[in-house]
């Protein structure tokens, strides 16, 4: 599987940038195929604390998108190809 890393994404006619809020991303590419929560360094959370990020995955025409999001902004992009 080869990985591909990138600053934006061409979402139809919209790009989707880094930096754009985790509710834009839904607006474009709709809810996720898998959705993975990052977790503290310390291995867990405290009761009720959410996590500080998440990695939304698409699965789109022979390939995975990977959206990372921190604090509810988008901080990395990733392409796997199938």
């Amino acid at each position: 599987m080869a990985v591909h890393a990138e600053t934006s994404l061409r979402v139809g006619d919209k790009v989707l940038t880094i930096g754009d809020t985790a509710a834009r991303v839904t607006e474009l590419m709709g809810q996720p195929t898998v959705r993975t929560f990052l977790n503290q360094p310390n291995g867990g959370l405290p009761n009720q604390q959410l996590s500080p990020g998440e990695q939304w995955q698409y699965a789109q025409d022979g390939k995975t998108v990977v959206v990372t999001i921190v604090n509810g902004k988008v901080t990395d992009f990733e392409t796997q190809y199938h």
